[in-house]
């Protein structure tokens, strides 16, 4: 089987190669249960957390690993040539360094081309989403999702924020529950700082 060489990467895999991936981790997992001093198997309520977690990770926590990448619908805009904008869509990741979570919420804005498309509102979340759903670390992700509409979309720029709170720096080492916040700005996002940036932030503002 192919191994992705960078965590944050994709490579899609078949019903059958997901569940032979599952049986090899839960083994694997339930050996590092045992490594770090507990009878697992003893526990009623253990005895089946290898597998669990195996299942966990292929269907929601790393699937984004795993699955082909959402089919992405475009429209018509109409001549408009604003700045399209979502706020708040759910970030659930998971940091590459120590493997817990990290939490929080993204707000992307794209400006089209006048004679240009638009995407679906739902793949927005999509996009985030399946990005999400890796290890890896945030500023990658931000960088990842940027790209990813920039591809996408004929536009005159694109703005990513992501805001989350990292549990490798609250459940552990300093213990601090501060939040991390990067941004990936290009085209008119970037270069007109008092228009169309700003506005992009009062947008951002505005929705919580």
């Amino acid at each position: 089987m192919m191994l992705l060489t960078e965590t944050n990467g994709n490579i899609p895999r078949t019903e059958e190669e997901k569940k032979e991936m599952i049986a090899k981790a839960a083994f694997h997992y339930g050996n590092f249960l045992t490594a770090l001093g507990f009878k697992w198997e003893a526990d009623e309520n253990s005895k089946d957390t290898p597998h669990r977690v195996a299942k966990a990770w292929i269907h929601d926590l790393a699937k984004g690993s795993v699955s082909e990448k959402p089919k992405i619908t475009h429209f018509p805009n109409g001549g408009y040539t604003g700045i399209t904008f979502q706020g708040n869509i759910k970030v659930v990741s998971m940091c590459s360094h120590h493997n817990l979570a990290f939490t929080g919420y993204a707000h992307v804005a794209y400006i089209p081309k006048k004679k240009g498309k638009v995407i679906g509102l739902s793949k927005l979340n999509r996009i985030v989403d399946w990005y999400a759903r890796r290890p890896q670390i945030q500023e990658g992700l931000t960088q990842q999702i940027a790209d990813e509409l920039g591809k996408l979309i004929d536009n005159e720029g694109i703005a990513v924020v992501i805001t989350c709170n990292h549990t490798c720096c609250s459940n552990r080492g300093i213990g601090h529950d501060s939040t991390m916040q990067t941004a990936v700005l290009t085209g008119n996002f970037f270069d007109n700082i008092k228009g169309t940036r700003d506005e992009y932030y009062r947008m951002i503002a505005n929705i919580k």
